[in-house]
């Protein structure tokens, strides 16, 4: 999400949309996550942005990505880990912890691409996994503590 897309798109100030925005985050009506890099790409990026109930992002944006739903609620899971995601050379890892775990949440059983299997080995993670299935997050969970 780009604060500047959504005033273009709404027709307000970029200000108002900041506002509006902060208002959102303060009211716990969704939770924004940075990029993973250094202080000017964490404030520049846009950042990603989930709902605090799945339900409710289902009456507003419609039951149509069950992958963008499975996604949020592992952030939902993971929020206490401080988790960011990384965008690096056109290719997408979900979240990356404060504890340098790299997590990447699949819905369908599909591999991950090339790219991203070099992306996650470059990073140098402690640990890496790929969530599939609710039995994947319980795993995750008991080796996170």
């Amino acid at each position: 999400m780009s604060i500047n897309k959504v005033s273009s798109i709404l027709g307000v100030s970029v200000d108002t949309t900041a506002r509006y925005f902060d208002f959102f985050v303060k009211a716990y009506l969704i939770y924004p996550v940075a990029r993973n890099g250094k202080t000017n790409e964490r404030l520049l990026a846009p950042k990603k942005i989930y709902a605090p109930d799945t339900g409710i992002k289902t009456l507003l944006t419609g039951f149509r990505d069950k992958g963008s739903l499975f996604e949020n609620y592992i952030f939902l899971r993971l929020k206490q880990y401080s988790p960011e995601y990384i965008y690096k050379d056109q290719t997408e890892i979900d979240f990356i912890l404060k504890n340098n775990v790299v997590v990447e949440a699949k819905y369908h059983p599909e591999p991950l691409s090339e790219k991203q299997e070099k992306l996650m080995a470059s990073l140098g993670a402690t640990k890496k996994y790929v969530v599939r299935n609710f039995n994947d997050l319980a795993d995750l969970k008991k080796e996170l503590g």
